[in-house]
This record gives C-alpha cells, structure tokens and sequence, in this order.
C-alpha cells in the first residue's frame, strides 16, 4: 500500500503548535495548583489549630504570598461595633497606604459594599494600583464571613494573565478566603468562650474576696502588676496570657479557710497560719481538676515560695521555684503591703518598693526584682498599684 503524504497548511500547523504549547502550559498549571492546594490544606491546618487572631493573619498571607504571585495582599477586619473595616497588616507592609486607597476608591464604585452585602468574592479591575502603566492589574475583595457574621475581608490584588490562568488563580484565592474565613471563625468563637469562662471565674473569685473586704481587687491587682514585670522581661504573648489567669486564681485555694480567720483584726496565732498555708495547695489541686487551667497551677502553687528555701508549701529554693510563681511572689507582695489590713495600715509605694529590692536574692528571684525595678522607675507600677 502506497503511503499518502500529509500536507498540512502553514497556518493550521502554527495553530497545532499553539494548542499543543496551551495543553502543555495547562498540564503543568493543574499539577502546579494541586500542590499549592496541598500546600494551602497544610497552612490551614496550621491556622485552625491557632486561636491567636494576630498569628492566624500572618501565617495565611504568608502562606498566600507562596501560592500565588500577588502584587499586594491586605486583610481588613470589622471593629467590634460591626460598622468600619480596620486595616490588620499588608504584605507587603509598604503598599498598606495604597492599599487603603484602593479600598476607598472599590467603596466608591460600589464593589466593596457589593461584595460584603453578598458574601461573594468580587474580582474587578483595579482603580487606583492600575491608573497608569498597569492597567493588568486586578484587585480582588474577598469577604472572610463566619457562620453568623462577617468577620472581615481580603484584599488581593495580582497581574492578569491568560484567561485560563486568571481562573485557577481566582479559584485558589476563593478556596483561600474560605479557609482563612473558617480559621478566623473558630478562633473567634473560642475566644468568645474564654473570655465566658474567665469572666465566669472571675464572679467566683470576686466571690472569695467579697469574704475579706480588704482584699478586694487584690487578684486582679496582682495580675496587672506582674504582666507589667513581665512585659520588662520581654516574656512571650503565650505565657503574657496566662498571667491574667493566675493572678486572679492564686489566691482561689483561700475558699478553704474560715472566714473567723480570714477576717481577724489580729494577727494569726501558729494554728491559724498553718491553715492559711494551705491555700497554694487547695488551689493547685482545684485547678488540677480542670485540664484547660493545667498550665496556670505554678502560679498558684509557688507564689509564697522564698528564693532561699524558706517559704512554704514545699520550701522549694532558686529555680526550682517555677519562674511564675517566682513572678507572682514579688506582684503579690508589692500589692499585699501597699495595701490596708484591718491590724495595719498599707506601706507608700516608695516603701514598698525599696522592701522588694532589700529582699532581691532571699525572698524574692533578683532577676525578676530587676524587671520590678525598671518597671516601677518607669512609673507604671505606680500607677498599678
């Protein structure tokens, strides 16, 4: 059989190159998004298993800014009120004044408000990032919504490219908003639940102060006092957090003593002291009881612990007192003598302060008197107290 030549038309041949050039540049797009869709499950899981608002923004821009080739990516989040969107944090930081502008100039043309009242996500040309020589410049208003409300919105703006392209980069952005929407979300609604359950706790503190009218709003007193000592010491916003949470528990294993000996105008005989000893350790087995508190027991178990061994429960000495009971004994001992008890009258804060310092190195761990020192010279504690 003869073999017949195929002759194929110049132009259909460079259309077939094309479409063949096309398919290839497809090919590899898809491969390329499914990684990035990989990558983008990976970051979630990461975002979701924060409840921290500030670390969950930054860790999804990150993440987008690796994904897919942005000019700029902003995230807005709406006020407590519900009535204006508060700029968080751009990426690149040095757009944050163009990005701002490119908002209002989206509020005025109506996109912004579409969007938001919609709850889709808009992708429209940019008005102000692409006045002049690029004009390829898209901007897409992404609403972060939440099961019940709006949380706030993305900002993203990126260089238009081939149609197909453009779609996939607008599809990986919308799956984007979506997951970063479901973070934000459980983040908030666990943070609504904290705040329940300390202001819970706090009613029941108040409670046990209401017993002894001279402590009252010793806790939080003492709280405010050592995340002051704390911020000097440069700790991290973990353990910053937690401070609120043992200053207004340490004292909570005081519901275990009577109220003839909480509320004596004398000083305590032996017996009556030995109770009061108590309390670091009905307090710490309390919390023992309630897992999410596990983390906050130091404080309430080691704050009447002395550097040098001689404080009590368990006369621990040096660092094998935890650093926040260490914390809490020079924040609970500056408020206690600055302040009125029925068979003394409270100490200035001067003289407060000089005590403290006396006592660097006995009672009380010099590192965290130097943090004290500089706060109270700074004239915050002061003020605090």
């Amino acid at each position: 059989m003869d073999e017949k030549a195929i002759s194929l038309d110049p132009e259909e041949y460079q259309l077939m190159v094309k479409q063949l050039h096309f398919f290839e540049e497809s090919n590899r797009a898809l491969v390329s998004i499914h990684e990035k869709i990989e990558k983008l499950s990976h970051s979630h899981n990461e975002m979701f298993l924060s409840h921290d608002i500030s670390k969950i923004i930054m860790t999804g821009v990150s993440s987008l800014q690796q994904l897919v080739p942005t000019e700029v990516c902003s995230i807005f989040l709406l006020d407590e009120d519900g009535f204006e969107f508060l700029h968080k944090v751009s990426v690149p930081s040095v757009m944050s004044e163009v990005v701002q502008k490119e908002v209002d100039a989206q509020i005025g043309s109506g996109n912004f408000g579409w969007a938001i009242n919609k709850g889709v996500c808009v992708c429209v040309p940019a008005q102000v990032m692409g006045e002049k020589e690029r004009s390829s410049l898209r901007v897409m208003l992404a609403p972060l919504v939440g099961k019940a409300r709006t949380i706030g919105v993305a900002v993203i703006l990126f260089e238009e490219n081939q149609e197909f392209f453009r779609e996939q980069t607008i599809k990986l952005l919308n799956l984007f908003a979506s997951l970063f929407s479901l973070s934000l979300e459980n983040a908030y609604l666990f943070n609504d639940l904290k705040q329940t359950y300390f202001d819970t706790v706090r009613a029941v503190t108040n409670s046990i102060e209401a017993r002894d009218p001279y402590t009252k709003g010793h806790s939080d007193r003492v709280g405010t006092i050592a995340k002051i000592i704390a911020g000097e010491l440069q700790w991290d916003k973990e353990e910053m957090d937690l401070i609120d949470w043992g200053g207004m528990l340490h004292d909570v294993g005081k519901i275990g003593v009577a109220d003839g000996i909480l509320n004596k105008p004398d000083r305590l005989t032996d017996d009556e002291f030995r109770m009061v000893k108590k309390h670091p350790v009905v307090g710490a087995q309390i919390l023992q009881e309630i897992p999410f508190l596990e983390s906050v027991i130091p404080y309430i178990q080691d704050h009447h612990e002395r550097f040098d061994g001689e404080g009590y429960p368990q006369g621990l000495a040096g660092t094998d007192i935890s650093i926040q009971g260490r914390l809490l004994a020079v924040a609970d001992t500056y408020d206690a003598m600055t302040s009125d008890r029925p068979y003394r009258k409270g100490l200035s804060s001067r003289m407060a302060f000089q005590e403290i310092l006396r006592n660097a190195g006995s009672q009380f761990d010099p590192d965290i008197v130097e943090g004290f020192e500089r706060a109270w010279l700074a004239g915050r504690l002061r003020l605090a107290g």
